[in-house]
């Protein structure tokens, strides 16, 4: 009988957010996105979502870097990304919120968008 053992697995890329964040009309939000230990943000990219109450999710944006970054046109000016590597997180800026912003925001690690 042959024995094999398990190999060592490195664990997946995960992303923590915020439960919730109270936000009042006209102010800006930052939404952190923190990848876990063991992986760097700076080697992922990031897509985000928006989901309204009784609505599907509705993609918006992704970003890996400043050249290598997307945005829908329907999508505001107001919402924007960045990364902050101390604390290994992406984050996702909206400004001058408004009523219509009030959903839940999802992240996702994505991998690299090249456009031909």
């Amino acid at each position: 009988l042959a024995c094999l053992a398990p190999q060592a697995s490195r664990a997946q890329p995960v992303l923590t957010q915020p439960a919730s964040i109270l936000v009042l009309p006209g102010q800006t939000v930052k939404l952190s996105c923190a990848l876990n230990p063991g992986y760097n943000i700076r080697e992922f990219g990031v897509a985000w979502y928006q989901q309204r109450p009784g609505s599907p999710p509705r993609y918006l944006l992704y970003y890996n870097s400043e050249v290598d970054k997307h945005k829908p046109c329907e999508i505001p000016d107001r919402f924007s990304a960045s990364k902050d590597p101390a604390s290994n997180a992406c984050v996702l800026t909206i400004a001058a919120v408004q009523a219509e912003d009030h959903a839940d925001y999802y992240c996702s690690v994505a991998y690299p968008i090249y456009y031909l």
